[in-house]
């Protein structure tokens, strides 16, 4: 944020230098005509060189400004897609706290089960129920091979 104030502060700046330049520098200053200079010369000698300064300084200026409203541009999508993976990961993050509250809970009451019955039960009880439901997949799977015979 300070970037952008210090980089405005010196646009700025750079700005009314640039106005004074073109209000006081002689050579973006309109000569008067030398003696009996007539109109021909005095366009080709002095107001056109002048004027084609000037048509420079116009592009330049114009270039930066396309410029800035690029930058302007893809600067805010960016803003605006980080907003929504912000929003999307604050809302995933809510989702993964719930998660974890349940998670503690049921971690907690496997430890009252391990402290109340045992180490040694409770992995002979994880063993069976593994087991059992390992069987279960392959009856499956059995059943499955069967019936796409």
């Amino acid at each position: 944020m300070s970037n952008r104030v210090e980089n405005y502060d010196k646009g700025m700046e750079n700005l009314k230098t640039l106005e004074q330049v073109l209000d006081t520098s002689p050579e973006y200053q309109l000569l008067e005509p030398q003696g009996f200079m007539s109109a021909k010369p005095y366009r080709n000698k002095v107001a056109e060189p002048l004027v084609q300064k000037l048509k420079s300084l116009v592009k330049t200026a114009l270039i930066r400004c396309f410029e800035a409203y690029d930058n302007y541009y893809r600067l805010n999508t960016t803003n605006s897609n980080l907003h929504h993976e912000n929003e999307r990961l604050t809302k995933d993050n809510e989702e993964l706290v719930g998660e974890n509250q349940n998670l503690r809970a049921e971690n907690k009451d496997y430890k009252l089960l391990r402290k109340s019955f045992g180490s040694k039960q409770m992995n002979n009880l994880l063993e069976r129920a593994k087991a059992e439901q390992q069987s279960k997949r392959r009856g499956k799977r059995f059943r499955n091979n069967q019936e796409e015979k």
